[in-house]
Parts: structure tokens; sequence; C-alpha cells
């Protein structure tokens, strides 16, 4: 499951990783304006009836740009609530957690709002919580293998991009940015190849998220780009006939919620 401020998805997997049902509801623009998203998933939670079945294992992932990564080295449980005071400020309604991830042995430390949190916690008290960007990086490590050299990958959730770097299997850079127009975006992506020296014609950018070949960004990536692609599902997850007409890049991010353990 995964939720953000203006999209509610969720996907079911069963024991062997094969996806048997997916579903995504949009949240009103106008809701998302007035800070009514508790309503709206509240909604969701009591008309959705699959929702309400007994499921073995329930992932919950949030996205927001409430996190800091804290190398493992230097993390103190005690002073977890200091990472993320000079950036996001005021946590007064915010709940804080804490990922582990192991492709930068880093912490991913990370606020969403609490009221939500609670909300969700109350239909599915035995859920895990992670953070999209902990869940993103899984899956472009999937997706990685160990000698397909330099690639940079993108994932694209509204008006958000995460970015990653990877050298075969090692994860050189990862960060995210919020941007406006497709100049921003290209903006981002031409700061990774030139801060590492990629090139443009040799180096590939694989792209997730709701974006297509019609859209402007990827007109305007195209032109500085010569090689993109549009990601596949994590490789540890089996779509089967039960995914079709829609392309597998648009859900990448709620996928990769299937590799946290």
């Amino acid at each position: 499951m995964l939720i953000g401020m203006d999209r509610f998805s969720y996907a079911i997997l069963d024991d062997e990783n094969h996806l048997l049902a997916l579903k995504s509801y949009l949240i009103n623009a106008d809701l998302k304006a007035s800070k009514k998203l508790h309503p709206a998933l509240q909604e969701i939670f009591i008309e959705d009836e699959i929702l309400k079945l007994p499921f073995q294992k329930k992932t919950v992932g949030f996205i927001n740009n409430k996190i800091t990564f804290v190398p493992n080295k230097f993390y103190q449980v005690e002073e977890v609530d200091t990472y993320l005071a000079k950036q996001v400020g005021s946590l007064e309604t915010d709940q804080i957690f804490v990922d582990e991830v192991e492709l930068m042995g880093a912490k991913n430390v990370y606020a969403f709002d609490q009221e939500i949190y609670f909300l969700v916690k109350g239909y599915m008290p035995n859920a895990r919580f992670v953070h999209n960007a902990t869940s993103v990086l899984q899956g472009f490590s999937f997706n990685q293998n160990n000698n397909s050299g330099k690639k940079v990958y993108v994932n694209v959730k509204g008006d958000h991009l995460q970015i990653a770097l990877f050298d075969n299997q090692e994860m050189v850079f990862y960060n995210s940015f919020d941007f406006q127009n497709e100049q921003d975006f290209i903006y981002q992506v031409m700061l990774v190849f030139n801060q590492f020296g990629l090139s443009t014609e040799l180096n590939p950018v694989i792209l997730s998220g709701q974006i297509t070949k019609d859209s402007k960004i990827y007109r305007m990536l195209f032109r500085y780009i010569n090689k993109i692609q549009f990601s596949k599902a994590p490789s540890a997850i089996q779509l089967g006939g039960n995914y079709h007409g829609i392309p597998t890049h648009f859900f990448f991010d709620l996928f990769s919620l299937g590799l946290c353990e």
C-alpha cells in the first residue's frame, strides 16, 4: 500500500510474489489543497471491501520530502528527533520513523503526518511502515544486473523525482527533488551526469513512475539523453496475466514495496 498526498494505491501479492490485484485511487485536488487527506483515506478504508480481508503481511509506504539519510556510523537512536529538525521545522504533528537502508549503509529517518499514520494503523494494526525512498532504492537494486555498468534511475511521482546512480551493483548516488516544470526536471538529471562524468550517449536513464513518451518531461529528456528506457517491474515481482493494459513502470514504486521484508 502506497500513500501520497494525491494518490492511494495498493497491490496484493501471494507468497511467491505473483500479482493478484492492483488498485489506485486519485485523491481529489480540492482535498489535497485543503489538507483533507484523512477523510479521503477513511472513506476508502470504509468502502473498499478488499482492504477488509485478512492479509498475512501488510506493508505501507509513505511518500513525502520529510526525510534524511544518516550513515550508520553516526546514527544515535537518542538523537533521532534532531536529525530532521533543521530541514523539516516543526514535527509536532508528525510521527518519526527509521528504515534500514543496507545499500547506503545508512538509516532513512523520516516523518509523516501522525493523524494519517494512526488512521492507517487503526485499520491495519500489524502493518509494517516504510518510506517510499527506501523501497524504490530496493527496486532499483533488484533491476540492476552485476555487469550492467553505470545507469541512472529516475522515479517520478507527481512533481517529485527520485534519482539514483548505480555502477553495476553499487549505489553511487541518491537524492530526491521537487520540480515545477520540465526544465527543472532536466536540470536535476543533467546535474548528476555532469557531477559523475557520465556520457549522455552511453549511460542510460531508466524511467519509472506515471510518465509516457508523449509527456513534456520525456520529450525534453530525449533532447539530451540518447538512451532512455522505461523500467520493468522489480524482477522479484511476477506480474503474470493479472496485469495488462497499464505500462509496468507506472507502479514501480508500489511494486517495490513487495521487496521490503
